[in-house]
């Protein structure tokens, strides 16, 4: 890092603008990373307040996003812009709660994530549960870190990148805030209005001329689009409850142990999509609501090295078949494998990417508009849902070496806020000697979650039997 942190006047590149335009109160734009902090060890004594702000007060000089808000400009004629605030109070936004039970810190943390967020200052919370008692796979007490920001400022990869800075042990520059300037902010607006419908109308030439392109591939079956309607289930309704929040963890060993045994090449990432899509048809069956046909996943793929974005966030949407209409592991392995390479290879495409560039042009009111038009949908009487039933999202793994107020951090995950029609989303996260699978849902639709850990384990286990019977067939007999 420099020996200074410059913050200055910036506006939003359209895409991270979208996730300002697209939320409601049903349908929230918050990251939200939670970290297990060792502090079984007698010398760690319960935190102070002061503790956690004079730790974030070293920290934050670590990003430009602890240290600006949100200004939106009058009518919406040209997209947000982050200024500097000069008026940043740290105690502001972090609080402390004392020991509890692990269930009162699944409570906490669900209700973190679905809260909204409020941008007329910096978009940052930090929430710290100390000494909590019967977190599973920690030992003795834990000190639970919420750490929330708002998706306009960068997606999970950014987070995993931030997080090494601010749990370690180098030092936060100095932090130099800008002076607002009103008028050059004036006259950049004023720039982007009259340029905006030049832009906007080479930007859907763009597009245009890219699906013409597009079509073609995939009519030549070079690019596979996917199934615009997936059949609806109890997970893809409206939103009426409160989020719940659990945890699956898996031991790494395991799931090493069945990536080795597959005959073909798979990766970590297809034994977990398989796993979960054999939780969520057996899940499904068990309250004889089997859908007509398979469900499918958003699945979340960084562009990173693929495409030249500038925006903070840098995910595109991958849309996986899950086929959960097949019931042998193997095969629904086989299968997810070749729908993730192919969702991978469309994603990638350049003609694809050029499809979606419309976004980069499109002025601040139509993306404004088309928010608000989405916000609108209801999904309680759909028989299908567009494109997918659920999330899937992961993120890279967690460096070993992070800690919190002298206390060792043991466990990384993230928990995602549900939204009208995606009811039920998982996010992986690996750290150390385990993978953990975070789920967040509500009790209208899941009444039962400890059952749907259960069942992801099930399946799991399930999977590495059959790819270890492959690996050590048993003998045939006389």
């Amino acid at each position: 890092m420099s020996d200074e942190l410059r913050v200055g006047t910036q506006r939003l590149s359209p895409r991270d603008a979208v996730f300002v335009y697209d939320e409601t109160d049903r349908h929230l734009s918050n990251i939200v990373a939670v970290y297990f902090a060792d502090s079984s060890a007698p010398r760690h004594e319960p935190l102070t307040i002061a503790q956690v702000a004079d730790w974030a007060r070293a920290s934050i000089g670590h990003a430009q996003l602890f240290h600006r808000r949100l200004r939106h400009v009058p009518m919406d004629l040209d997209l947000p812009y982050w200024e500097p605030d000069h008026t940043l109070s740290v105690r502001d936004h972090i609080t402390l709660d004392g020991s509890g039970t692990w269930a009162d810190a699944r409570t906490r943390i669900a209700e973190i994530t679905s809260a909204r967020m409020d941008l007329t200052r910096p978009p940052w919370e930090l929430h710290v549960l100390d000494r909590v008692e019967g977190v599973p796979g920690m030992p003795g007490t834990t000190t639970i870190v919420v750490l929330k920001f708002h998706h306009s400022v960068g997606d999970g990869v950014a987070t995993r990148a931030l997080e090494q800075h601010l749990f370690g042990t180098g030092s936060a520059p100095a932090v130099q805030l800008d002076r607002a300037r009103p008028l050059t902010t004036a006259v950049r607006t004023a720039g982007a209005l009259m340029s905006a419908p030049v832009r906007f109308g080479a930007g859907l030439r763009r597009a245009r001329m890219a699906r013409d392109e597009l079509r073609a591939l995939v009519d030549a079956g070079t690019v596979h689009d996917p199934a615009p309607l997936r059949p609806a289930t109890r997970f893809n309704r409206d939103i009426d409850a409160a989020l719940t929040f659990h945890l699956v963890p898996i031991p790494m060993s395991e799931v090493l142990a069945a990536k080795a045994a597959a005959t073909q090449r798979v990766t970590i990432n297809d034994l977990m999509l398989t796993t979960i899509s054999g939780a969520l048809a057996t899940y499904l069956a068990e309250h004889d609501e089997v859908p007509e046909g398979s469900l499918a996943a958003m699945v979340p793929m960084s562009m990173r090295g693929v495409a030249e974005w500038d925006s903070a966030n840098q995910l595109s949407q991958m849309i996986v078949d899950l086929h959960t209409d097949i019931g042998d592991p193997i095969q629904r392995l086989t299968a997810i494998k070749q729908s993730a390479g192919r969702a991978k290879q469309r994603t990638a495409d350049p003609v694809v990417q050029r499809t979606e560039l419309r976004v980069e042009t499109a002025p601040a009111l139509l993306l404004r508009a088309a928010g608000w038009a989405r916000a609108q949908r209801r999904f309680d009487d759909s028989a299908t849902v567009p494109f997918c039933n659920t999330t899937i999202s992961n993120v890279p793994p967690v460096t070993d070496s992070l800690v919190f107020c002298g206390r060792p951090v043991r466990r990384a995950v993230g928990s995602l806020p549900i939204l009208d029609g995606d009811g039920l989303r998982h996010l992986i996260t690996s750290q150390g000697d385990e993978i953990v699978i975070a789920i967040t849902t509500n009790a209208a639709m899941m009444p039962d979650p400890d059952h749907y850990d259960e069942l992801i384990l099930a399946s799991f286990r399930e999977l590495a039997a059959a790819l270890h019977s492959l690996e050590n067939p048993a003998p045939t007999g006389a």
